[in-house]
């Protein structure tokens, strides 16, 4: 490379960084007069009016760096972020800005502002910049047009969404930029790489005034744009690129802030279904802003705000590195991708969606916890298990064929041939085994182990039919092998269908907040027994006035499960380890479930003179009691 080759990289950087340098501070001190004030509210974590609608700042400095590197005399390069693609995205970038800067200034209503970002992204369709294609298979003109226009809305709004903490939005963008920009080096696309540069030194410059504690925010200006850039940025790059290298590196990049969108949407849909139940008043509004966004949990666990925004900075990061490790690895990306999305769906279920899965769980036990008229369950399980029997014959077959390398069967001809022995047989059994007269959500474990084991039953009853033809013994193994693939398909699935809304049971049994935001009472409970399970039980349908519970943990006098799992729940510690308990978890009550001994109540007696904490006790009357009692 020639030294003017060399010399454009840092010079566009820098002319993006010394601008947001710049004017961040004149921006600061200008935009209260003008009304561009950020004051605080419930909402907001910040305690002072902080000026805001900076996008400005960022808009000016990535500007000045692309005309720095469209205009001055530079020797030609190639690249698909050419002075045409510039030119026209200007003008589009401007409306943007001035959308946010309406917004900052008068606070425009949500639906003003979304139409704003569909037209937004309708002008940059029909401008040239759009999609054109996903794994590399053309679109026809109205899915392009479609497709782009939700790929501009989305990131716009998911950086509009993520903007609650200081330098949290600008530092994802700044990761995403570099990223995105990092992997058109590895396509070998050098040119392309200068104008995300020029994005990445407008937001550091920006950044410094940005980063907690904040003496500028981006605005809606500020966040608009970022979305809207970084959209338009990985457009052109797409077009000749597979899609990991092409889309799948930006989508992972603005990865963050795309799913905390996506738990909005699903978080604020549930409660939408939630609340005709509740008696909460009108439904709630999917644009309704709450405070259950990725930064306000971080946020409640105690964390401050530098540390959030490092720690979602850190998962930018991870999600950039890992579409690098696929574009550079491109035929192990299959592998690398799976091992990732694993990895994320056990956080996301484990650490980041627990207010979304919980208050899905309350929609599935709303609908499923009383049983409907007996005809409409028969219909619900036969059409089920049919179901079910019918797509482990065709998976199975697929899947056996494909194991021993031989050609995709003919799937009409298999279905006709084994639906009498692989499907009929095991219906039967079920229907044998009283399966369909059973009310399933009082069911005991023992009914639910005989269901899937008449499934079994039956495939054992299909391979015996089959073994009076089949003679040689690799028939008999590749016999055996098939029904224990169906069997091993069919049995759990079944067996889950009647099971579910005892698994949404158990895994609702700690629930952080209700639908109406309030905080759960935090409490612990002594006793594991079968007392217990009962109590977590029906604490998972306290509705109003009856306070919501959060259990934290049990306590119990066996010190042989101290530290192990009961019913879901962890076993905490002794009664003795109460106040410690008390004083670290902020608990607010005991709840006794399991009857005490005199030595148990002398015990917890003599703790709760130097713990003040609430006890309640909670208890099943017994029939004999009644009876004893009765007039």
């Amino acid at each position: 490379m020639t030294p003017q080759a060399i010399l454009k990289y840092p010079v566009v950087f820098l002319s993006g960084l010394l601008v947001a340098l710049v004017l961040a501070p004149l921006w600061r001190r200008w935009a209260p007069g003008w009304g561009f004030l950020d004051r605080p509210d419930d909402r907001k974590i910040h305690h002072a009016p902080v000026p805001r609608g900076g996008g400005i700042v960022i808009f000016i400095g990535f500007h000045v760096a692309c005309a720095v590197l469209f205009l001055a005399p530079w020797k030609p390069f190639a690249g698909q972020l050419t002075a045409i693609w510039w030119l026209r995205f200007l003008p589009l970038s401007a409306g943007v800005i001035l959308l946010g800067l309406l917004d900052d200034r008068f606070n425009l209503k949500p639906v003003t502002k979304l139409a704003g970002q569909i037209l937004l992204a309708m002008a940059a369709y029909a401008s040239g910049i759009h999609l054109q294609n996903i794994f590399g298979y053309a679109f026809p003109a109205w899915v392009d047009a479609v497709a782009t226009v939700i790929w501009f809305v989305a990131l716009m709004n998911a950086f509009n969404l993520i903007d609650g903490v200081d330098g949290l939005a600008t530092g994802i963008a700044l990761i995403a930029a570099a990223g995105i920009g990092l992997s058109l080096v590895f396509r070998s696309a050098p040119g392309d790489v200068l104008i995300f540069l020029g994005l990445v030194g407008a937001c550091l410059g920006f950044l410094r005034y940005n980063f907690y504690p904040a003496s500028l925010f981006l605005g809606d200006a500020g966040s608009l744009f970022l979305g809207f850039t970084l959209a338009a940025l990985s457009i052109p790059t797409n077009a000749k690129a597979s899609f990991m290298a092409g889309l799948g590196v930006p989508m992972l990049a603005v990865g963050v802030p795309l799913f905390d969108t996506l738990l909005a949407i699903w978080r604020r849909s549930v409660r939408r279904l939630l609340t005709p139940t509740t008696g909460a008043g009108p439904l709630p509004r999917l644009d309704a802003a709450d405070t259950d966004h990725l930064h306000h949990r971080l946020l409640r666990q105690g964390r401050g705000q530098g540390q959030v925004a490092g720690l979602l900075y850190l998962a930018t990061l991870l999600l950039v590195v890992i579409g690098l490790l696929a574009t550079v690895f491109n035929d192990r990306a299959l592998g690398i991708l799976a091992l990732a999305f694993l990895l994320a769906a056990y956080t996301i279920v484990r650490h980041l969606a627990g207010i979304e899965l919980r208050e899905s769980g309350r929609v599935v036990l709303q609908g499923l916890a009383r049983p409907v008229r007996r005809n409409r369950t028969l219909i619900l399980y036969i059409a089920g298990d049919l179901l079910i029997l019918n797509a482990a014959l065709i998976i199975g077959h697929l899947l056996l064929s494909a194991y021993a390398g031989q050609a995709t069967p003919d799937l009409k001809t298999t279905w006709l041939r084994h639906f009498p022995t692989d499907v009929v047989l095991p219906f039967l059994v079920l229907l044998l085994f009283r399966s369909y007269s059973r009310v399933w959500y009082l069911a005991r474990v023992s009914e639910y182990a005989a269901t899937g084991f008449a499934v079994v039953l039956g495939y054992a009853a299909a391979a015996g039919l089959h073994l009076l033809t089949k003679q040689t013994h690799a028939g008999i193994l590749a016999l055996g092998l098939h029904y224990l693939l169906l069997a091993g398909m069919a049995a759990p699935a079944v067996v889950f269908t009647r099971a579910a809304l005892r698994v949404v049971q158990d895994l609702m049994q700690r629930r952080p907040r209700d639908t109406a935001g309030t905080q759960p009472g935090r409490v612990l409970v002594y006793g594991a027994g079968y007392r217990t399970s009962l109590f977590l039980r029906q604490a998972v349908f306290r509705e109003p006035p009856l306070k919501p519970l959060d259990v934290i943990g049990l306590v119990s006098a066996d010190t042989a499960i101290i530290g192990h799992t009961v019913h879901g729940i962890r076993v905490l510690g002794l009664v003795t380890d109460l106040p410690a308990l008390t004083a670290r978890l902020r608990i607010e009550a005991l709840y006794l479930t399991e009857p005490l001994t005199p030595e148990e109540q002398k015990a917890l007696h003599e703790v709760l003179r130097t713990c003040p904490l609430r006890v309640v006790r909670w208890d099943i009357v017994e029939s004999e009691e009644l009876i004893a009692s009765a007039p």
